[in-house]
């Protein structure tokens, strides 16, 4: 008598937040993807705010990649946001075997020095009690753009051989010749433009991420 055939265990799903938020950003994501398949929303290493150093980007996606080997994750989807989505793609380009799909959202390639610089100044104008709420520290997020402005993912875009989706919203101006600069990059990349949305779609368009990702992982 034949066994019944069993369906494959979905990949599990790695969501990696930006700068200025933590892990329960993705709960609307988390919510509604719930049961589908295995979640896991870790801090992004350097911004804990209990880390003492700042972690190098490299450094950062070796850690990440540690961490998921230790969680039984021999291969994961991954999307990230802003930072998280830098970490995501030094992740993908170091550790190919480790990623099977990779979305980007608002990333970049070279972090633009200016831009960088207003994102700070506007930062430190925010009480530091705004970020405690959501277990963020301001001194750590202030310390990391700075490093952040030394980033440069040139390298990384070839070594990239996974299906990628790059997302960006419309209203984010500051981000969108960072996403195209992606796309161009990696080999066989797409590029969508979310209409209307602004920086972080994880928050400002939750629902409209899922069904993107739910379309593009499978």
């Amino acid at each position: 008598m034949s066994q019944p055939e069993t369906e494959p265990t979905p990949t599990p799903l790695v969501l990696l937040h930006g700068v200025g938020q933590a892990p329960m950003a993705w709960e609307d994501v988390v919510v509604a993807l719930y049961g589908s398949r295995r979640l896991l929303t870790p801090w992004v290493p350097g911004l804990r705010p209990t880390e003492k150093e700042l972690v190098p980007l490299d450094q950062a996606a070796a850690r990440l990649d540690t961490d998921l080997m230790l969680e039984g994750m021999r291969q994961v989807d991954l999307c990230g946001l802003s930072l998280g989505a830098m970490v995501a793609t030094r992740l993908a380009a170091d550790f190919p075997e480790r990623v099977r799909r990779l979305v980007l959202i608002a990333g970049q390639v070279k972090p633009p020095k200016m831009a960088m610089k207003v994102q700070s100044g506007l930062m430190r104008m925010i009480p530091a009690s705004r970020f405690a709420d959501s277990g963020v520290s301001k001194d750590r997020l202030l310390r990391m753009l700075e490093a952040a402005r030394d980033i440069d993912l040139t390298d990384a875009l070839p070594r990239i051989t996974v299906p990628t989706l790059v997302l960006v919203g419309s209203r984010d101006k500051a981000n969108l010749p960072g996403a195209r600069a992606l796309a161009d990059g990696i080999s066989g990349a797409q590029l969508r433009v979310v209409a209307g949305a602004g920086h972080a779609l994880n928050e400002e368009a939750p629902a409209e991420l899922v069904s993107i990702l739910e379309d593009f992982l499978g």
